[in-house]
């Protein structure tokens, strides 16, 4: 998917063809585009986004009760977007203008802040919906699960040394703390293995010794050698347990069991339902903004190395979204001259 949206390896250049052919295979990816190509597409500035953790995890309470759970992060200044002209304007009088605006905002003290919010399920309720809550290309309506502020992160510092404190930091969401852990999200599995070995070869096999990345209060581990290991380190016993060193196991906590029958298969997930929310997001905007979605969706389209037929089959997934909206979307590319 990636490498679709990124430049030709040839000419180094986006190209809308590309976009559009690898898409025409993935009917899945709608609701995606209803996102990217909508006016959210170009924010302001980093203060004015939102977050997403676009996978489902699992809360874990002192009992052992598990909670389905999505994590949104919600800005207290509000969204705000940039549209085509503006963002030329914006972005041509200064390419870092969105850092800038981070920099100079905390730097005057107008520390931005994000709400953490929380929406949860029961796991017994995962079958009654018309759509699979552990699919990443779905999102979960908020009149059905609403939004619950949890917390708020506040940024009221900027960096000493980019490099050394955003450059090198390296996220992965396997790294949980007790309480939260895994849904069977088949993404979040994959991703869970992945990140830390992208860690690794990023920034060496020691990544986690780096001060950004290190854990702040004191750590036992028994990671050893390997390149850039700057850790002063002089014992004997590296290797857990041992009746020479004291060190014990931390305090347990709660881990969630469940029971699991079935098959172990490689299967499309069931409930695609790949049309019914990429149409409802689209019927939620005003006219002008659904013209302003169906405009940068057909200059997708209006590339000239883009077929006929993966046309059609675009105009056919968004027919099915919204009948209207296939309509128009033709309409435009008749109208470019692109049908």
């Amino acid at each position: 998917m990636v490498h679709s949206l990124k430049p030709n390896p040839k000419s180094h250049i986006q190209e809308g063809w590309r976009i559009a052919d690898f898409f025409s295979h993935h009917p899945e990816a709608l609701h995606m585009f209803t996102h990217l190509l909508d006016d959210i597409g170009v924010p302001l500035n980093y203060r004015h986004m939102e977050g997403f953790g676009v996978h489902t995890f699992k809360l874990v309470n002192a009992a052992g009760r598990e909670t389905l759970v999505k994590f949104h992060w919600k800005p207290k200044c509000g969204v705000k977007n940039l549209l085509e002209d503006e963002a030329v304007v914006v972005g041509g009088t200064n390419h870092s203008h969105a850092t800038q605006d981070l920099y100079d905002a905390i730097a005057a003290g107008d520390y931005p802040e994000w709400a953490l919010m929380i929406q949860t399920m029961d796991p017994a309720d995962q079958d009654k919906f018309d759509f699979d809550p552990l699919d990443v290309t779905k999102i979960w309506p908020e009149d059905i699960f609403p939004l619950q502020p949890v917390g708020r992160m506040v940024l009221n510092r900027n960096p000493d040394n980019f490099f050394n404190e955003n450059e090198q930091l390296a996220f992965c969401p396997a790294l949980v703390v007790p309480g939260i852990t895994y849904s069977d999200d088949k993404l979040l599995q994959t991703r869970i293995f992945s990140y830390a070995d992208t860690q690794r070869h990023r920034l060496g096999p020691n990544y986690l010794m780096i001060p950004v990345n290190a854990p702040k209060c004191p750590a036992r581990n028994n990671h050893h050698d390997g390149f850039m290991n700057f850790a002063a380190r002089d014992e004997e016993v590296n290797y857990f347990p041992s009746r020479f060193d004291p060190v014990r196991h931390a305090a347990p906590h709660p881990i969630a069991r469940n029971v699991v029958a079935g098959r172990r298969e490689r299967a499309i997930i069931a409930k695609e339902n790949n049309f019914k929310q990429p149409g409802e997001r689209f019927r939620a905007m005003p006219r002008d903004r659904q013209d302003r979605f169906i405009g940068r969706m057909a200059d997708i389209l209006a590339d000239k190395r883009c077929t006929a037929e993966i046309r059609r089959i675009w105009i056919g997934y968004w027919s099915q979204a919204d009948a209207g909206l296939g309509q128009r979307l033709a309409q435009k590319l008749q109208a470019a001259g692109a049908m």
